[in-house]
């Protein structure tokens, strides 16, 4: 049914009065624009089956209420969608509370705001649905509170929530909800608290934020299924928790960057399917766990700058998946084990530069033969640079600067080295050579000589 009040030649005027058309229920849309009239701005808002409104700049008393309209309609719309996902509504919450014939601020679960008479909240927790997310609901614009937790929703969270720009509180926790936690997250501006408990999400990355607070000491209870899981860049303080070895399928742990203390938790050995662990620049006291070397699978280790001491735990030289150590400006002691190579021989990147490393580089060297990386610069290695590093036909950088070798650098073998750029100190002691490299050997890309600089 249409009501048309458009009167072109003859205008209405005077007072409205808009219960004669809420009283006519099929109403869906009407027109009353060219005319002089007024309402009560609160009565237009319970006609919630209508489409359409046209008014007319004479009716500005009315503007605002048509856009309320219309977006109650869309608040409803919207709802109803998520309604239609619902596959089990074991208490029949929705299917007999949630009518059409009624306003969508008296449907349980839903909470409106006074001024603009939009959804503001949404709390269906503990109902026992089961069925997906709409994605319609990031319709809801005015949202503030969004909790279904304790339900059964599987499947994604739908991109489409990045629009909730005014959510404050986000709780999806205790449900089936599976994949990659979305990086949209973290662009919702007002959003306060997250739960995203127990659910089978694989991957969790917030990167780059300003999360404070601490680790769980339950976290790997409510994540048992995670498989990456990167907070890095943010403001997190206290201990990783013991918990951390529960976390069994993890594949990839990026804690770095934060404000992260105490010791390094022995349990993180128990990830036995770990491939990427990042720990760098934080606060930690204290060595490297020995059990480090039961990762058995572990590619990267990265834990620069971060106040550790003690020796380098042999068991670590027994992974032999590893490629890639990073463990620059520490405290760390001890010596290079002389069979590394046999015991690491994918090594790639060996950075141990500004250390308390001492010992000699092994002979062996020569055996890692996909190392392209070697920084042991200022440290207090000593004895002679081994001839052998020549043979290293992979090798791009060399790092040897401020330490304590001695005697005759073997510069021949450097020939093959094509790109190798070479940095070592002047003047140690007896040793030399250095200059045949500049003068003779061409196909070295750079060599820079030091005298006390660090990089």
């Amino acid at each position: 049914m249409t009501v048309n009040l458009k009167k072109p030649i003859t205008k209405l005027m005077g007072n409205f009065t808009f219960s004669i058309v809420v009283s006519i229920l099929l109403l869906h849309s009407f027109a009353f624009s060219l005319n002089s009239i007024t309402t009560d701005k609160h009565a237009i808002k319970i006609m919630e089956n209508l489409n359409l409104a046209t008014l007319s700049d004479s009716m500005k008393p009315i503007n605002n209420f048509a856009l309320s309209l219309n977006s109650i309609t869309t608040d409803k719309h919207a709802l109803i969608s998520f309604k239609n996902s619902i596959t089990s509504d074991p208490y029949a919450i929705l299917s007999i509370n949630w009518s059409q014939n009624t306003s969508v601020c008296n449907w349980i679960g839903v909470s409106c705001g006074r001024k603009h008479g939009r959804v503001t909240a949404l709390n269906l927790s503990g109902y026992g649905l089961v069925g997906t997310l709409a994605p319609h609901l990031g319709n809801l614009t005015f949202l503030r509170y969004f909790d279904i937790n304790s339900n059964n929703f599987s499947g994604f969270l739908p991109f489409e929530l990045s629009k909730l720009r005014r959510l404050k509180v986000m709780n999806v926790g205790a449900n089936s909800f599976t994949g990659k936690i979305p990086t949209w997250l973290g662009s919702l501006p007002q959003l306060e608290e997250l739960y995203l408990h127990k659910n089978t999400f694989l991957e969790i990355r917030i990167r780059n934020n300003s999360l404070s607070g601490w680790l769980p000491s339950d976290m790997c209870d409510n994540l048992p299924n995670i498989e990456a899981l990167d907070i890095s860049a943010n403001q997190l303080s206290g201990e990783i928790p013991p918990n951390i070895g529960k976390c069994r399928h993890l594949q990839q742990l990026v804690l770095s960057i934060n404000h992260l203390n105490g010791k390094i938790p022995s349990e993180i050995g128990s990830l036995s399917r770990l491939k990427e662990l990042y720990l760098g620049f934080n606060d930690f006291r204290g060595k490297i766990p020995e059990e480090i070397g039961n990762l058995s699978q572990l590619e990267m280790l990265r834990i620069p700058t971060s106040s550790l001491t003690g020796n380098i735990p042999s068991s670590l030289f027994n992974i032999s998946s590893l490629k890639y150590v990073y463990l620059y400006n520490n405290s760390l002691s001890g010596n290079i084990p002389s069979n590394m190579c046999d015991r690491l021989p994918n090594i790639e990147v060996l950075n141990l530069w500004a250390n308390q490393l001492s010992g000699e580089i092994p002979p062996n060297i020569w055996k890692c033969t996909h190392l392209q990386d070697l920084e042991l610069s200022v440290n207090h290695f000593n004895g002679k640079i081994p001839s052998e590093i020549g043979s290293l036909s992979m090798l791009r950088e060399l790092y040897l600067s401020m330490n304590d070798f001695r005697g005759i650098m073997h510069m021949p073998l450097f020939f093959t080295l094509r790109f190798l750029k070479i940095r070592v100190k002047s003047t140690m002691g007896s040793f030399s050579g250095t200059k045949g490299v500049v003068l003779f050997y061409k196909r070295v890309e750079k060599v820079i000589i030091l005298q006390q600089s660090r990089r």
